[in-house]
């Protein structure tokens, strides 16, 4: 399995039509070392994704957070 064919495996369970298109995985990632908690963004695109499409993602996902309620 791959990451596209387990996220569309979730979007077919739902059962509301949507099909993966290009996609971008942005998490935040913490750590405890030495007692303190560390934290940090972490993103991942395939590889044969365009930046431009990345970067329209990232985008997208600004403006939707500026506009949410």
């Amino acid at each position: 399995m791959t990451i596209q064919s387990e996220i569309q495996a979730v979007l077919d369970a739902h059962g509301d039509g949507w099909t993966l298109g290009p996609f971008l995985i942005l998490m935040g990632l913490e750590r405890i070392d030495g007692g303190e908690v560390e934290s940090t963004a972490w993103m991942w695109a395939p590889a044969n994704q365009p930046a431009w499409l990345i970067d329209g993602l990232l985008a997208a996902a600004e403006r939707m957070r500026e506009n949410a309620d």
